[in-house]
């Protein structure tokens, strides 16, 4: 098992992949965290790894296993408890199952070269190129040196990730070459 990576190592890999300083980096990450502090309670999702609630366990009579009280129910009293909720995705990718790879070239616009720009930068699925900002495509296809407005992907991406295959084809049917005409 190797080494868990530290803050300064997150940090540094996040500002390499981004383009920010790693200053800037600690800084969206610490407010990441307080907003997730301040929303757990009305549940907090982190896209792309899972949603964070606030649940409440009830009050249980437990049986105690060990200790001077061995043998004896002991009431607990009800409490809130945080659950935290790995999206499949992040199972898939986490646990070594592999990852359902989508057709990106079904979205207008995107082509074999754009698609494979696109998994370089992780992006496999429908649902991850609509999680995706206008801005980040934007951003890979500039580094792949390739030419594409993107600004109509992440809705298109979105209707075939939940199987709107008619709507897409509306959609698509009003776009030239992904662009809105």
């Amino acid at each position: 098992m190797t080494e868990r990576m530290s803050k300064s190592d997150v940090l540094e890999h996040l500002a390499s992949k981004t383009g920010l300083t790693k200053k800037q980096v600690a800084a969206v990450i610490d407010e990441l965290v307080a907003l997730a502090y301040r929303e757990a309670k009305n549940s907090f999702q982190i896209f792309g790894l899972g949603i964070i609630t606030l649940a409440e366990r009830p009050a249980r009579q437990v049986v105690m296993r060990f200790g001077p009280k061995a043998g004896q129910t002991v009431n607990v009293p009800a409490k809130q408890v945080l659950r935290f909720r790995f999206t499949k995705a992040a199972k898939d990718a986490i646990l070594g199952n592999a990852v359902q790879k989508d057709d990106l070239e079904i979205i207008e616009g995107i082509g074999p070269k754009i698609a494979e720009a696109f998994n370089h930068a992780g992006i496999w699925t429908f649902q991850q190129l609509a999680d995706t900002p206008v801005d980040k495509l934007q951003q890979i296809l500039n580094e792949a040196n390739y030419i594409g407005d993107a600004t109509t992907w992440p809705q298109q991406a979105r209707l075939a990730a939940e199987g709107k295959m008619d709507e897409l084809k509306q959609l698509q049917a009003q776009l030239t070459a992904g662009r809105a005409g």
